[in-house]
């Protein structure tokens, strides 16, 4: 018992150790993504000034997009990012100290800890990819609410029609599902009687921008598949791009939840040769 406490022991300390510098790497990375917005702004700076150009040459008048801070869209994942570091952190640390240094009370909370862990992905892995609608439609239909209420095209310069404007034409997508989102928008201008067209989609749509007057590739009459995304939808894509890749991504968690399900096994047994020590029984 003594040799498998001492293996258990190391291999608990070597890996939360490596854990400790994965959070810590997440953390400095929830701070670079909150704090660093001029890095982060250059992602999508080229974007920004097509459409301002785009916006003047369109009649429009001059579009001001260097307010928009990309960081203000990533604020959720910036937290999420840091929380979750902050989490991995504190966790590491209960299980090295509880390892290494053999102290009863952080070795069961590390356990407690990552059984209630491993059990609440359990269930999300579940949810996600076992019943997906159950994540997608709330999510989906918060976003829809939002373009109904605020989306005001390629002119809008409040952080919803920017962020939309950006993200449409960053990943050449439509909307959440299409372009039948934003039907209905209330802030939203369709008809440019004067050019002589009636909006389909919004223009940041097009696969090209406008730059002119001429708004063929959004208008009822001249939208279509080969000259705007009005069909893609964004959310779908983005998913399908980051973790809609369900073999991959499955398996991947799968393998997580094995390696943490062999980390509470360890610290049970480093636990239970403390007890055995503690009454009378010899390590060898």
């Amino acid at each position: 018992m003594g040799c498998i406490s001492t293996l258990a022991r190391v291999f608990l300390v070597v890996v939360n150790i490596f854990f400790l510098v994965i959070g810590l790497v997440f953390f400095s990375l929830g701070l670079f993504v909150r704090f660093k917005s001029a890095v982060i702004n250059d992602y999508v700076d080229g974007v920004k000034e097509s459409l301002e150009t785009s916006a003047s040459s369109s009649g429009f008048g001059k579009v001001d997009l260097s307010s928009f801070d990309l960081t203000d869209l990533l604020f959720g994942v910036a937290l999420g990012l840091i929380f979750f570091g902050l989490f991995l952190i504190i966790v590491t640390v209960l299980g090295c100290c509880g390892g290494c240094c053999k102290i009863k009370f952080m070795l069961i909370l590390y356990v407690v800890v990552c059984g209630v862990l491993l059990i609440g992905q359990i269930i999300v892995i579940g949810i996600l990819y076992g019943s997906p609608n159950t994540f997608h439609d709330p999510a989906k239909d918060k976003l829809k609410d939002q373009i109904k209420s605020d989306y005001a095209g390629l002119n809008g310069t409040d952080i919803v029609s920017i962020g939309w404007n950006v993200v449409m034409q960053q990943v050449d997508c439509c909307g959440v599902d299409s372009y039948k989102d934003f039907t209905g928008a209330t802030n939203w201008i369709v008809n440019y009687a004067s050019y002589g067209y009636t909006l389909k989609t919004p223009l940041a749509c097009c696969m090209t921008l406008p730059t002119s007057q001429d708004f063929t590739c959004a208008s009822t009459t001249g939208a279509t598949a080969t000259n705007n995304y009005l069909e893609t939808g964004c959310y779908d894509k983005i998913w399908e791009d980051t973790l809609g890749n369900t073999a991959i991504m499955v398996g991947s968690l799968v393998g997580v939840a094995v390696f943490q399900l062999l980390l509470i096994l360890f610290g049970i047994i480093i636990l239970c040769s403390m007890k055995k020590n503690k009454t009378g029984h010899k390590e060898f």
